[in-house]
């Protein structure tokens, strides 16, 4: 797993300590310039995560979805959407100018090449009661206040730095 050295320091610690949890195995952190790769290479880890749907290689070029298991109970549903927006998703304000007045509306975004995967994120936001919508053909916003609202009650961060963006972003806390 890649993520930002700076930005998702203290969600590289969760991660790590997820790995270790789950997979009884301590995963092996490289820090690049911008970067930290968090690393677990096991041949029953691959055999393991094949045997539960998911798949070996690029993700995009496999075009990548949702196993159908997650789909079917909710609550794993709402655990993956959580984790897909912890490491591919973000929360900030969409700022425009008119007529010198300068209008702010929080956004919150997941974004990925994966069409399927996309689809499917839209498809468990709308059933859990959300309006998403989907811009420039790569990502799913939620673009109302009450939306981003009820989805860190319902579905909630194990991102500190989505916690705190939610936080600067609307000025409360779910």
């Amino acid at each position: 797993m890649t993520l930002n050295r700076h930005d998702d320091k203290a969600y590289s610690e969760y991660v790590r300590k997820v790995f270790r949890k789950l997979f009884h195995e301590e995963p092996r952190v490289y820090i690049r310039e911008s970067v930290v790769n968090i690393v677990l290479s096991r041949s029953r880890l691959v055999d393991f995560c094949t045997s539960i749907g998911l798949k070996i290689g690029d993700k995009v070029r496999q075009s990548v979805d949702i196993p159908s298991w997650v789909k079917r109970r909710a609550v794993y549903r709402i655990a993956c959407v959580r984790g897909l927006m912890d490491t591919d998703g973000c929360i900030y304000n969409e700022c425009h100018s008119i007529r010198n007045k300068r209008y702010c509306y929080p956004r919150l975004s997941f974004v990925n090449h994966s069409i399927p995967l996309r689809r499917s994120v839209f498809a468990i936001l709308s059933a859990l009661g959300f309006s998403p919508t989907m811009r420039n053909n790569r990502s799913v916003h939620l673009e109302s206040r009450d939306d981003i609202m009820q989805y860190f009650n319902i579905i909630g961060t194990s991102n500190p730095k989505h916690r705190m963006r939610f936080q600067n972003v609307l000025g409360e806390v779910g």
